[in-house]
């Protein structure tokens, strides 16, 4: 009985330890109004972004290092282009795709 518990828990935490591998990576689509898709995968700690058109990746890139936090996307479809946002999650800073490079979205000026 006890090698059974044994073996269980093994079972168990080996399940929970293969369904992190990647964890911090998420991967969104969205469709145009012609039919085709755009492709997004970001990372939630580094911010790194890429997107696909074609099968072939190319990042977003950042115009200067930004460090690793809590990053947010969202991505929309706007009819025949699509548009990304990014958010760190902890300083509240934001940016937006523009032409394959990140842009920082400065605030309102009082």
């Amino acid at each position: 009985m006890l090698k059974q518990i044994v073996l269980f828990f093994i079972v168990i935490f080996s399940v929970s330890a293969h369904s992190d591998v990647g964890a911090p990576w998420r991967i969104e689509m969205v469709a145009l109004n012609n039919g085709e898709t755009r492709h997004i995968k970001y990372n939630e700690i580094t911010g790194e972004t890429w997107w696909s058109k074609n099968l072939v990746w190319s990042m977003i890139k950042e115009p200067e290092p930004v460090s690793h936090s809590a990053y947010e996307f969202k991505v929309v479809s706007t009819g025949l282009n699509w548009r990304a946002i990014r958010i760190d999650k902890l300083s509240g800073q934001a940016w937006k795709n523009s032409r394959g490079t990140w842009v920082k979205i400065s605030p309102a000026k009082q």
